[in-house]
């Protein structure tokens, strides 16, 4: 280390690491480190105040400079690469993922998804266990792409980036190295235990003892810093980030036996624990492996394209189909209508359009985009109809990672998952403190057995099982109530459903079927070519009142409207050549001689030519549904329609219900937060239509789908229509599942303490110990797996006998 003098007007700094001079701009200075773009090392930087300015370098501790530099990624400088490898790009955030064939287990998970600590130009990482990936947001202008990949490989886990990423080809990288850390450390501890027979079978020779000693040190060495190197990393790592995981006491473990060992060898006071380390790093492994090995067999982590259809609109034989996104092609034509999510990276092909991409980011911000230039999937159209043009072949599995993003998250509390984040916490904390404690016993009362318990409390002890008691129940949860067609984006919405206390309910396409509507025209005979434009103009909307009208008219339509714009609640404008139209309630016309008028208004060129008086049909059951939920639950309707069907509904709705009609989208938001500020736990049922704001707001969303095109992420479920007089029977499923997890909380607890038990009394060596811990975490995830099945499937049972 050594400090460098920068004095106002000196253009350029010497790097500590080579020598070279760097021009200031080629040094970017954020969140207090240097990055020397020349050598590509991390720096730490201290300004020492009341000095002058001087910068203090000092290498960052992670993998050798040499290897990082061995790894050239200079090519990440190229526009061409980034916009190839970048799922999304604006000038505050991008978005990128990443293979990373290192992820073994939950700790890596919880480095990775902490990347923002560590430089905060990285704005956030979620990480794919299953498909070894990690997606990372990125701010461009306080760090580059080549710097985030540098700063993955400083931590240990090097993306894999090569051409074949860059291509449409999908490749599935296989990781070895666990499989050479597990053969490593099965080896020494072969060698080690034979070369310690002499003394099993007490054959005390001074100098072969000495010889052996060293032998066995070198054999585990390697042990120690290759197979057991993960662990050490990521303790390290974790307590650089001033945080606490259960790494942390099993590299204290780890390192104990092997000082104590060295230091008995050396004086020669003793054997060592050698055999005891090896065999411990050993198991350990083999434990990963075998908890890697189960999560693949189990799969409970959801594919979705395997039962969640999603489909688009795409041109073809002049006029436009629906088509699932998974026979879409690069080139197709798509038409997106307002408020429909772009499925895939496309060129707009006319005119302007309003983006909202709070979808990919959780910025609620609009761009806009005009033509030609490129959109991202993921964002949403906002008012006005667009046609794009694909550049690539449609990725479902990316749209609905993005809806298990937390991107649409605010601050939606898991009470379940924040006490096992505690109890982690300071159940780490707990055992620490006992080994300590049970290390000072046993040196006062039997030295002879004080590192072994000391080291078995440690390695014993472990909340994963806890941890993984969540997501394997409840994930796998997910997988079976997906087949009844009850889509819940992630297991944290598991939790907030089982403290629901009201359900308000959405009346136009949520407990009405617009595909069963009537529509009654009145005014004057319309002519067919004012038919067409009617028609037209609601084929580019996705309201159900709109779709209901369409299906009421025969006859061709128009399918391009030179302008369309839709105001969300209240109605659109079109433009067919010389003919304007709007369609809407009566407040969007806002005629002296509309006032008196109920139902859909439709004016063409100034002229109200008719209007659609609308019978809305009650989907099938919901009178029973409702009238049950009632008893349960504190139950309420939003609607942004008039109040003409309130004495309808007030016959099936509880006599306690609030019924609140001629709500905007901001008035139902509003609603829900009043509700939750006087202590609610509210579920939100709707359309995401006119109340994606509320299904946002509520502490959980859930959308009623009858139209694949209409993909809404702003929810945290999704409920195919069908499906939707099952609602009390799963609601009832999903509560009583936090039992599962009380179950596991016991196994977990159990073991944790029969185990802390016999290593504290000096009983539990080690290895024993160490094949102990990961049975515990397949334990816990194999109960998981069975209870929630056998629960699933009294559910089915139940519905087939009243069905």
């Amino acid at each position: 280390m050594f400090k460098l003098r920068n004095p106002e007007g000196v253009t350029a700094v010497k790097c500590a690491h080579c020598g070279d001079e760097c021009p200031e701009n080629q040094l970017e200075v954020e969140n207090n480190t240097f990055c020397c773009n020349g050598c590509q090392i991390v720096y730490s930087v201290l300004k020492e105040n009341g000095l002058g300015d001087y910068y203090s370098f000092q290498e960052r501790p992670g993998i050798s400079q040499k290897s990082i530099k061995s790894k050239n990624y200079s090519f990440l400088d190229d526009e061409d690469v980034i916009n190839n490898l970048l799922e999304f790009r604006e000038a505050d955030i991008c978005k990128i993922s990443f293979t990373i064939p290192q992820i073994h287990c939950t700790s890596c998970i919880w480095l990775l998804e902490n990347l923002n600590k560590l430089h905060q130009g990285i704005l956030g990482s979620r990480v794919n266990f299953m498909n070894k990936s990690a997606t990372i947001s990125y701010d461009p202008n306080l760090i580059t792409l080549k710097q985030v990949v540098e700063y993955l490989a400083i931590i240990g886990y090097p993306p894999e980036l090569n051409l074949q990423r860059l291509s449409d080809t999908k490749t599935k990288v296989q990781d070895r190295s666990l499989y050479y850390k597990l053969g490593l450390a099965g080896f020494s501890f072969g060698n080690i235990m034979l070369l310690s027979f002499p003394e099993y079978l007490g054959f005390d020779h001074a100098s072969v003892k000495f010889y052996i000693g060293y032998i066995n040190i070198i054999l585990a060495l390697p042990v120690l810093l290759y197979s057991g190197f993960d662990y050490l990393r990521s303790a390290y790592w974790t307590v650089k980030m001033k945080q606490i995981n259960i790494d942390i006491p099993i590299a204290v473990g780890m390192l104990t036996l092997f000082t104590r060992s060295v230091y008995e060898i050396v004086t020669m006071t003793g054997e060592g624990y050698l055999d005891s380390l090896a065999g411990f790093i050993f198991f350990l492994l083999i434990g990963k492996w075998f908890q890697h090995y189960t999560f693949y067999s189990i799969a409970f982590d959801r594919n979705y394209k395997s039962y969640f259809p999603i489909s688009a609109l795409v041109y073809h034989d002049d006029s436009w189909h629906s088509r699932s996104l998974d026979r879409l092609e690069a080139g197709d034509i798509l038409l997106i209508k307002n408020e429909e999510i772009i499925p895939g990276d496309g060129l707009l092909m006319k005119g302007n359009a309003s983006i909202d991409y709070s979808f990919v980011t959780g910025e609620s911000d609009i761009v806009t985009k005009k033509e030609g230039e490129k959109l991202f999937a993921g964002g949403k159209s906002i008012g006005s109809v667009i046609q794009i043009q694909l550049l690539k072949k449609v990725d479902q599995s990316y749209l609905t990672r993005l809806w298990d993003e937390d991107s649409f998250s605010i601050d939606k509390v898991a009470r379940t998952q924040t006490l096992i984040n505690r109890i982690g916490k300071y159940f780490t904390l707990s055992i620490m403190t006992i080994a300590f404690i049970s290390l000072a016993y046993w040196l006062l009362t039997d030295p002879a057995i004080a590192f072994n318990s000391f080291t078995a409390v440690l390695i014993v002890a472990c909340p994963c099982a806890l941890a993984l008691a969540l997501p394997f129940s409840y994930g796998n949860i997910l997988r079976l109530m997906g087949h009844r067609l009850f889509y819940i984006k992630n297991v944290q919405v598991i939790d907030r459903l089982q403290m629901v206390d009201e359900i308000i309910f959405d009346k136009t396409g949520t407990i009405t079927d617009h595909k069963s509507t009537v529509v009654a025209i009145g005014g004057r005979m319309i002519s067919s070519r004012e038919t067409a434009l009617i028609k037209s103009a609601v084929y580019h909307s996705n309201h159900p009142l709109s779709k209901a009208i369409f299906s009421s008219l025969s006859g061709d339509f128009l399918t391009k409207p030179n302008e369309f714009l839709e105001i969300t609640g209240q109605g659109i404008t079109a433009t067919f050549g010389n003919d304007k139209l709007r369609i809407g309630s009566p407040a969007f016309i806002n005629r002296y001689d509309s006032q008196d008028i109920n139902g859909v208004i439709v004016e063409i060129n100034e002229e109200i030519v008719t209007w659609f008086d609308i019978k809305h049909k009650l989907r099938t059951g919901v009178e029973q549904l409702v009238t049950t939920l009632g008893k349960k639950y504190t139950v309420s309707i939003l609607s942004g329609d008039n109040n003409r069907e309130e004495l309808r509904l007030k016959s099936f709705f509880p006599d306690n219900a609030h019924l609140i009609f001629n709500q905007s989208p901001h008035d139902k938001l509003n609603y829900v937060r009043s509700r939750q500020e006087l202590g609610h736990k509210i579920l939100m049922i709707g359309d995401g239509l006119n109340d994606a704001g509320a299904l946002m707001q509520s502490d959980v969303g859930v959308v009623i789908s009858e139209d694949s095109n209409n993909f809404t992420p702003a929810c945290d479920a999704i409920l195919g229509a069908i499906a939707f007089d099952s609602l009390l029977d799963y609601l009832t499923f999903l509560k009583n599942a936090r039992w599962i997890i009380m179950g596991a909380f016991i196994l977990a607890f159990l073991y944790n303490i029969i185990g802390l038990y016999f290593a504290v009394r000096g009983e539990l060596s080690p290895i024993v110990a160490a094949i102990l811990m990961p049975l515990s975490s397949v334990t816990v995830m194999l109960y998981g797996l069975i209870a929630s099945t056998v629960g699933f499937r009294l559910l089915c049972k139940r519905q087939d006998l009243s069905g």
